[in-house]
């Protein structure tokens, strides 16, 4: 029999390929026979729902799904192996996909299950896709040469029998370049693979396979292997998390490659995921068996995640060394806005530390360990080529035939270069020690660089065939140093410039500098890389009060925008069901609201403190002519309670408030691109101690809290999460593609079962409990729209725990049943993360929220009352404010829904009186038998039912920031009230909150108020159209009272004045309402008035003055004679209002549809198309 040719083999190869993918059922839906160059939005539109939602949770939320018997073992492979399906169709990643074996395995594990209603292990039912060159027993291991295609894996690599042993399924088996020494992925088997982001571009190598299937999420956590790059290049590539471990720590035995047992430098195997919490996972389970035990040359040390084991002090800051360029290569653009945008939010964390690095000799790094790579002078690999008659692919020919420094070492050779690394090791530790400032009693070194911030390469994923650039890879792979790859942002043509004036130092660098053109990377992952010292690969990865990888990542909005998860806790015992259970030990109780909270007065001390820097930062950008602000914070900094105290008001208004309020979050938010540049105002959200709302507005504040604290760019743009994605009403349910387990008709049902479930358990349930349930599928980023998470979850939290965010608080109204009217006298009420309650004398308490719907009485449970917990789930608190839902129903049949949506509506409806369609139900009444001498309602009933927080028309929620307890000096209230008939606010709640203040009742139990004017001044004077400061004279209110920063909603760039029960809205009208409220908050980016940065700055510090003693500057003064209302009124009743655009504009289309104006409409249009394609 003939010898076959090398491309009969390869033809061979692909068959045995394609008939893998014909053996998923039902069978693959065919792909566009045009793609277009991003393909990661196309998975969406084939597969089920269902498949979307699996393939989108992040592996450590499925373990805990299918651990907890809420998802099967068959569903999530299934769901995996469709989608990974479909990535080989669309990148080329997949040599082999095992559909048989692997629904067998999972079979295997549901029985398990089943029957023992526990999981077989940490890892019980998760799908993980492996690099081919990873034995499986009986599998193929070419490692990339066709001459290689017939050796088979004897056993299972020890890494996989670990990882099956722990209860995963494998089920892919992923593509590898020819020789395994690519930083991208081709070879003559397969061909190439491609970057999901942009074809035109590589996915990286060798575990490029890895990275373009995960990328894609076609699977979530995959193993690749690294001796140069290869996890961290595909992992940069791809937007994902890789991790390079320490050599010796993760076992390699059962793999095939060239050069084995070759030690100079040595391979590491590591997992890529969609998740930091992946990489975790794989490394928590795999030394957790011990692997030392039974491959001995690895080192014994367990996965430590305790501070105590890393023994870091917890007294010092984290120091971060940005190394910007490696001295050789000079990074493309979007790699330097990275770590700018990294090192600017770094600085803003008064616990780390930013210094720069200083590359030691990278040039002679790169030229020892290219010696050391093929120390045969490469004749394994060509002989391997060599025996199929395989052509050499361009970058293996770059790595071997071009290199100079691969040739035939003789022993003494490699004995000489062995001594040179070790040389050069010593020196780079040296290097690193003398970062320390400081030797400590013992000797020891003090205040050294914690942890290295780098490129990962010296641009983005790069064309095809030209990733020929390794130095700032394999420089760690010398060093023998763990690396962590995490994702920053995405490529923008239109800020990502080309620097024109900039003169290579090399040809290495010249070759760089010319392969960028912005547009053909446009899209394209920007990621970096975080490195630590030797066996310190939990250091960087490990939250610890000292080093902290989640503080780096998280004070990015596209880092997590990169990683959208939801990081309240999903802790409620039964999904949507409230669950009797054994109470703590300490009884909770009703108190007082005579003070705040102990746990609120503890959190308050943390966060003052951080507070600190981000103020003093924003202010020095701000630099009020003539006055010191750095001087002023650090005289001040041991009285915190001199500095100021911020709060921000967000209104209500249904989405219309959610999109504007969301522009001036964004606008305050430093982790934002750009929002600290000349005419911005980031750092003012950094520098808040609390964040209000209501309504819409609440919606917001709960949607970035449920989702990790995200900035509003995260929110907006992760291409995994479909939080905001408003292009289909509630009543149509979410898009395919969303986080949900459900296809439209099961939507519906699945959130009455929901509800039928909570009313069987004994709680009374109204219509908000569909209201909530429903709103949660476009709020939270989690399955079935978060049903298990909880607004006292928040408190739980890292991020919230440790002072890094504001205190979040929702307002809602008390409203008897059957009464039509909510007056100024009804009681407000705030949910926050501790407490649910109000100050009002009406009953002037506050209940632990974590056991609402405990049996209350008199302030105590009685023995053997038990304690009730889930109450409080977070969507239906956000969705306390149903009015809204109940005009949507009114109008159910003028929309163009489907029939299951009106009939399941109808079945809501029914029994539902008029008087009580928009009430939320908290019976039982916390606060039953509470205070009865003043509680007029909520005390002598057992129910408690409260409304929207609007209906009082207190449209801003202010009240809980007017607390003297509270202590706030300066409030930002962003008001996108429809009070007008053309759905622009005129003043209406400030007035309502004015003269609740001043009510002869004692409602307002002696909050004072600024004085306001009457609604028809506002607009006659113009109030309603341009920021105003009310209470700027602090003796002129009876008591104190913060200063208030007006910022009404008006058109500077978009008609954002939709109406409030307008339910859907396409993607360019949501960021022209997102941006439009940026605008809004800035001023047009200082456009407006240059000096409005200024002038905030002096609202901000105007009450600390007056505490202080300290003279207001010139400055300050003419901004308080321009934005200060100075008394007068104008009662006459105004025009229409139509308010003109600040700029020119320009018509969106679609849904919720608008205008844009101004510069901003290039901007808006970049924007618009992002967010579609995602």
């Amino acid at each position: 029999m003939a010898t076959p040719t090398w491309q009969e083999i390869a033809e061979q190869a692909q068959q045995i390929r394609d008939a893998s993918l014909s053996l998923i059922k039902p069978a693959l839906p065919e792909t566009p026979s045009e793609l277009p160059r991003n393909v990661t939005g196309i998975p969406k539109h084939l597969l089920t729902t269902d498949e979307v939602v699996i393939t989108q949770t992040p592996p450590e939320d499925l373990v805990t799904l299918l651990a907890a018997g809420k998802l099967t073992s068959t569903a999530v492979t299934n769901a995996f192996l469709r989608r990974a399906g479909l990535a080989q169709k669309l990148t080329n990643c997949i040599t082999e996909l095992l559909p048989e074996e692997a629904l067998a395995r999972a079979k295997e594990l549901d029985e398990h299950y089943r029957e023992h209603k526990t999981p077989i292990g940490p890892l019980h039912g998760l799908p993980i896709s492996v690099k081919e060159h990873i034995g499986m027993k009986g599998k193929g291991l070419n490692a990339g040469f066709v001459s290689w295609w017939d050796r088979k894996g004897e056993d299972d690599a020890n890494v996989l029998k670990i990882l099956w042993k722990a209860g995963c399924v494998f089920y892919a088996r992923t593509t590898q370049p020819q020789t395994l020494m690519h930083l991208e992925t081709s070879n003559n088997l397969y061909g190439v693979t491609r970057n999901p982001f942009n074809r035109d571009l590589t996915s990286g190598g060798s575990s490029g396979g890895e990275g373009a299937l995960i990328g894609l999420r076609g699977s979530c956590l995959g193993i690749g292997s690294d001796i140069g790059g290869s996890v961290r290049s595909p992992s940069a590539n791809c937007g994902l998390y890789g991790l390079k471990p320490t050599s010796y720590r993760v076992p390699t035995d059962g793999w095939s490659a060239t050069m084995a047992g070759e030690e100079q430098i040595v391979p590491v195997m590591g997992p890529l995921s969609t998740s930091l919490e992946g990489v975790k996972l794989f490394m928590r389970t795999v030394l957790a068996a011990q692997p030392w035990l039974f491959e001995p040359s690895l080192v014994p040390i367990p996965w430590r995640d305790q501070e105590t084991q890393l023994s870091i002090s917890t007294s010092r800051k984290l120091k971060v060394g940005i190394m910007w360029s490696d001295g050789i290569v000079k990074p493309h653009p979007p790699i330097i806005r990275a770590l700018n945008q990294v090192a600017d939010k770094l600085k803003g964390i008064s616990e780390v530390e930013v210094v720069s690095w200083t590359p030691y000799r990278h040039d002679e790094a790169w030229e020892i360990i290219a010696s050391l790579y093929f120390s045969d002078g490469a004749n394994e690999e060509k002989e391997a080529i060599h025996a199929s008659g395989e052509p050499w692919r361009p970058l293996s020919e770059f790595i071997i035939k071009e290199n100079p420094y691969v040739k035939h070492l003789s022993i003494e050779e490699v004995w000489y270069w062995t001594v040179r690394r070790e040389s050069y090791r010593r020196a780079y530790a040296k290097v690193w020690n003398d970062t320390a400032t400081r030797v400590g009693n013992s000797g020891e070194l003090e205040g050294m660089v914690d942890v290295i911030l780098a490129p990962v390469g010296p641009g983005v994923a790069p064309p095809l065939d030209h990733a020929r650039y390794w130095g700032y890879t394999s420089q760690w792979n010398l060093l023998d140093y763990p690396a962590l790859v995490f994702p920053v942002s995405r490529v923008n043509p239109e800020i990502d410039e080309i620097d024109k004036g900039y003169k290579p130092k090399n040809e290495k660098d010249d070759f760089n500098y010319k392969l960028y053109e912005p547009k053909k990377f446009e899209g394209a992952p920007i990621s970096l890389q975080l490195i630590g010292r030797r066996y310190e690969d939990e250091k960087i990865q490990w939250q610890t009060s000292d080093i902290n990888p989640r503080r780096i990542l998280d004070s990015q909005g596209e880092i997590v925008a990169a990683a959208l998860r939801p990081r309240a806790l999903p802790n409620a015992p039964d999904g949507y069901t409230p669950e009797t259970q054994d109470c703590p030990s300490r009884r909770p109780t009703i108190r007082s609201a005579s003070d705040l909270s102990p746990n609120e007065s503890s959190w308050l001390d943390l966060r003052r403190s951080k507070t600190v820097e981000p103020m003093r930062d924003f202010l020095m950008r701000a630099a009020i002519p003539g006055f010191d602000a750095e001087a002023y914070i650090n005289q001040n900094v041991q009285n915190q309670s001199a500095l100021p105290n911020i709060g921000i008001a967000v209104s209500g208004g249904g989405y219309r408030a959610l999109m504007n309020g969301a522009g001036a979050i964004q606008a305050f938010d430093s982790r934002e691109d750009n929002s600290t540049a000349a005419g911005h105002l980031g750092g003012l959200l950094q520098s808040a101690t609390y964040l209000s709302g209501l309504s819409g507005g609440g919606w917001l504040v709960g949607s970035i809290f449920m989702n990790n604290y995200s900035s509003i760019s995260g929110l907006l743009n992760d291409p995994s999460s479909t939080v905001w994605r408003f292009e289909n009403s509630i009543f149509e349910g979410p898009k395919t593609g969303s986080v949900q387990l459900f296809d439209s008709a099961r939507y519906f049902s699945t959130i009455q079962d929901q509800v039928s479930d909570k009313e069987d358990a004994g709680f009374n349930t109204s219509v908000t409990d569909y209201w909530g349930r429903a709103l949660s599928f476009q709020l939270i980023n989690a399955t079935a729209g978060g049903v298990d998470y909880t607004w006292s979850s928040i408190a739980q939290a890292d991020n919230f725990m440790q002072g890094d965010t504001p205190f979040p608080i929702l307002v809602a109204d008390g409203r008897a049943p059957g009464e039509q009217l909510v007056s100024l006298n009804a009681t407000v009420y705030e949910f926050n993360p501790f407490e649910f309650g109000t100050w009002d004398p009406t009953t002037f308490g506050f209940a632990p929220l974590e056991y609402l719907g405990s049996n209350f009485s008199n302030g105590v449970l009685f023995d053997p009352d038990s304690c009730v917990r889930g109450f409080d789930n977070a969507g239906y608190v956000m969705g306390t404010s149903s009015s809204l839902f109940n005009q949507f129903l009114l109008q159910v049949d003028q929309q163009n829904l489907p029939q299951v949506a009106k009939d399941f509506i109808s079945l809501i409806l029914k029994g539902v009186g008029e008087d009580q369609d928009d009430i939320a139900d908290y019976t039982p009444n916390p606060f039953y038998g509470y205070h009865n001498s003043t509680s007029r309602n909520s005390a002598q009933s057992r129910r408690l039912t409260l409304v929207d927080g609007g209906e009082d028309l207190q449209n801003i929620p202010l009240h809980p920031l007017l607390q003297p307890e509270r202590a706030v000096d300066v409030i930002f209230a962003v008001d996108s009230s429809a009070d007008t008939t053309t759905f622009w606010p005129n003043g209406t709640s400030l007035v309502a909150s004015y003269e609740r203040s001043l009510n002869a009742s004692g409602i307002a139990n002696g909050t004072a108020f600024p004085a306001v004017p009457d609604q028809n001044t506002f607009v006659n004077l113009g109030l309603n159209s341009r920021p105003t400061f009310f209470g700027c004279d602090s003796a002129n209110t009876s008591a104190a009272a913060p200063l208030l920063v007006y910022l009404p909603n008006a058109p500077y760039i978009f008609h954002s004045n939709v109406s409030t029960f307008t339910p859907s809205y396409d993607g360019a009208a949501r960021a022209g309402f997102v941006r439009n409220g940026y605008e809004v908050a800035t001023m047009g980016n200082g456009t407006a008035d240059a000096q409005w940065p200024v002038c905030v700055a002096c609202a901000v510090l105007s009450r600390s003055w007056e505490r202080t003693g300290t003279s207001v500057p010139e400055a300050c003064a003419r901004c308080f004679g321009r934005y200060c209302w100075d008394g007068r009124t104008d009662g006459r009743t105004p025009a229409p209002y139509e308010p003109p655009f600040k700029g020119a504009g320009i018509q969106t289309s679609g849904a919720g549809r608008g205008t844009i104006g101004g510069a901003a409409a290039a901007v808006m249009a970049v924007a618009a198309a992002m967010l579609v394609a995602a």
